[in-house]
């Protein structure tokens, strides 16, 4: 079973996402920031992270441009939800903005697990 670190401080956003990614068979953990993302993907390396950009104590881009940074976390892929679309980031693999379409997310969460998995 895959596993996707899911980032967002808004806890209605985290319930939805995870559960679009739970039905889909994806195993979801979460953190709400990208501080406590960090501490996550220590404790295990996940096989895809979906991130919010606008959050309290670590931003997501901060979190995106760590990941990017560290040899053993630059190859995971990473999918932004946000609010907007001018926050885009070239190191995300794919960008979505809220409300998020859900057959989109799912269609991109699954080519990039799979991708990761080849």
């Amino acid at each position: 079973m895959k596993t996707i670190l899911l980032v967002d401080d808004e806890a209605n956003m985290r319930f939805l996402l995870r559960m679009i990614l739970e039905s889909a068979g994806y195993e979801v953990r979460e953190a709400v920031n990208g501080a406590a993302a960090l501490a996550r993907v220590e404790e295990g390396r996940p096989d895809l992270v979906v991130t919010d950009l606008m959050m309290p104590v670590m931003s997501g881009r901060e979190l995106v441009e760590r990941l990017r940074d560290n040899a053993q976390t630059a190859e995971i892929p990473i999918i932004l939800v946000s609010a907007s679309l001018e926050a885009v980031l070239k190191e995300a693999d794919a960008i979505f903005e809220k409300p998020v379409n859900e057959d989109a997310l799912l269609a991109a969460v699954h080519a990039l697990t799979e991708h990761e998995a080849a």
